[in-house]
């Protein structure tokens, strides 16, 4: 498909469907692919090489996730669970002979870990005690108190993750669970970027990254006699990559030990452990005009990767590269933009209106000049942060022929803790603030034009849209807001069961500022949709999905309701079969066709 983007057609259509192919994941033997196909009745589990591709299971009405290889190679499994419910199940599937079996089908899986010598061998953990089982459910041990188990390379537990009373949390290693100690302590604000990997082939080690005591979040590796060694760490940006491979941290296959990192500023950038990993990524992730290369998976042998190459104005793609051969490619997560002739993201950089230098990117439609009617994109989190990559919504707004700002406000995530604890007790406040100075920076720039600026985002970008309507419609014309809290007293005085576990977490991001104070409930008061819109906000746009575990329904529609009674213009969708993320094509399709009617109606020319 080529030519140019109309909106209406084709192309615009398929910005606004969700990625076709996804969940890439390579296996041992380096000769398999396993992917997740999205179709128009549900998702399926799919494997595939270059020109040959198998569809292994089909879930009608489902979705599907983290497709992993036994040992072997013959068997994959995966989770899967009704669209817009979190309640998963695990499937099985093995390609010799194309069976396929339902290990655990109530909705109660929390976790699961594969051997790496017996194909047949498996753990999992079930909801909501979270006790472990093996492949046949015999129970094999209760939960002690952990919210995470760790389980070594012979699936047998060591340990685990203790969420503390005070928001912070423990490391408990050790070979008997009755005699387990505390090896690391993880203070709550570093809580919320920790992330365990893996135990090293003996079983003697756990890696995992912190910022724990550190400004920056980093590799280190723990024992069970509490010895902590830090592997890796820049000067001052975190340890993280791209959400398709993994948590910025990759292990050599043949000796399990760490050998690459990652960090990310305005692109990805590599940081080698090893003389070897130096000379691997230089033969075979060499960045160009073609995209940024990014290692989602490596054969037992390490012969072969898998690489998928990202790019702003086009789709993933997924390969398999070999040393001194052309990469051989297995799929595209979006085959039918190939070829669409879309823009690119631009670097965004500016100083906030207190000094603060922040940094995004801007999408502008096509070869436009001077000011263009203009969409901020909010990310969610807001412990998150948006990256250069493909924004198939951006390229949606683009195609109607409006530009997109993506700002990474204070609080985000990458830059180091000082930056993102000073997003703490700022909901509303100095982080919504970055998102205005974006906008006036641009209308200096002679890029966005002043009176024709919308806000758009899900979750925690959906309550920063519906504020911006509420507090500022001197600047916003209209907000967009997908599954958004919008009472923000409540959300962190009562939050949902489904935020319990990290309550701590949450209150202390919403209630008190980065050095301990706390926010005063008039300040949250006027940091609220729910209390700060009234006849004068900006006309909105809601949807949300009814089996939203993360907000629930009926917080939306109280709001609905409040802010229709005030006089302010409200459209609301709602979705009873999505969830806190509109999943479905039907449903995308009606979504992004309000958003254009929206928008033509709130930024036409005056």
């Amino acid at each position: 498909m080529t030519g140019a983007v109309v909106a209406g057609g084709p192309v615009t259509e398929a910005l606004f469907a969700a990625e076709t192919n996804g969940h890439f994941t390579l296996g041992g033997s380096g000769s398999v692919v396993a992917y997740v196909k999205r179709t128009a009745d549900g998702e399926e589990l799919w494997t595939g090489a270059p020109g040959h591709h198998v569809r292994r299971a089909g879930h009608e009405g489902e979705r599907i996730t983290g497709p992993r290889f036994a040992a072997g190679g013959d068997t994959v499994f995966y989770r899967h669970a009704r669209r817009g419910r979190e309640a998963w199940n695990l499937s099985a599937v093995r390609l010799s002979d194309g069976s396929r079996r339902t290990i655990l089908g109530d909705g109660s899986l929390a976790e699961f870990w594969l051997s790496p010598t017996d194909p047949e061998a498996l753990v999992l953990s079930r909801r909501p005690r979270q006790d472990l089982y093996d492949a046949s459910l015999r129970p094999l041990a209760a939960n002690p108190g952990y919210h995470r188990w760790l389980i070594d390379n012979r699936l047998r537990p060591r340990g685990g993750i203790v969420l503390a009373a005070d928001g912070s949390a423990r490391v408990e290693l050790g070979a008997d669970l009755a005699r387990a100690r505390t090896v690391l302590t993880v203070d709550a604000d570093a809580v919320p970027d920790l992330a365990v990997l893996r135990f090293s082939r003996d079983d003697e080690r756990l890696f995992l990254v912190t910022s724990a005591g550190s400004p920056v979040r980093r590799l280190l590796s723990v024992t069970a006699t509490g010895d902590v060694t830090e592997l890796f760490a820049h000067p001052g940006l975190d340890l993280g990559g791209y959400p398709v491979a993994a948590d910025g941290v990759w292990f050599d296959p043949r000796t399990g030990e760490p050998d690459l990192c990652a960090v990310m500023d305005q692109r990805l950038r590599y940081q080698p452990l090893t003389a070897r990993a130096a000379d691997r990524v230089a033969e075979r992730l060499r960045p160009g005009d073609d995209g940024t290369p990014v290692l989602t998976g490596r054969s037992h042998d390490d012969r072969v990767w898998l690489v998928s190459t990202v790019h702003s104005d086009g789709p993933l793609r997924h390969g398999l590269v070999r040393a001194g051969e052309a990469e051989q490619v297995v799929a595209h997560n979006r085959p039918e933009l190939v070829g669409a002739g879309l823009p690119g993201l631009r670097d965004f950089p500016f100083v906030a209106s207190d000094g603060r230098p922040l940094t995004g990117y801007l999408l502008r439609p096509g070869e436009a000049d001077g000011p263009l009617p203009t969409v901020v994109l909010v990310h969610g989190g807001p412990i998150a942060r948006d990256t250069w990559r493909f924004h198939a919504e951006a390229q949606y707004l683009a195609a109607l022929g409006y530009q997109s700002l993506h700002i990474n406000f204070r609080g985000s995530a990458g830059f180091g803790a000082a930056f993102r604890l000073s997003g703490y007790g700022e909901w509303g406040g100095r982080m919504q603030q970055d998102l205005y100075d974006a906008v006036v920076h641009g209308v200096e720039l002679g890029l966005v034009d002043r009176a024709r600026v919308a806000f758009l985002g899900s979750s925690y970008g959906g309550y920063a849209a519906l504020l911006a309507a509420c507090t500022r419609p001197d600047i916003v014309r209209g907000a967009i807001a997908v599954s958004p809290p919008c009472d923000l007293v409540r959300f962190a005085a009562e939050p949902p069961a489904y935020w319990r576990p990290l309550v701590r977490q949450l209150r202390r991001q919403v209630l008190q500022t980065a050095d301990g104070r706390p926010v005063e409930r008039s300040r949250l008061d006027q940091r609220s949709p729910m209390s700060a819109v009234g006849p004068g906000s900006a006309p909105m746009l809601i949807a949300h999905g009814a089996r939203d575990p993360r907000i629930p329904i009926a917080d939306v529609t109280g709001f609905v309701g409040h802010a229709r009674d005030l006089g302010v213009p409200v459209t609301f969708l709602r979705f009873d079969d999505e969830g806190h993320v509109i999943h479905a094509d039907a449903n995308r399709a009606r979504l992004y066709r309000e958003i254009a009617a929206f928008l033509e109606v709130r930024l036409a020319a005056r």
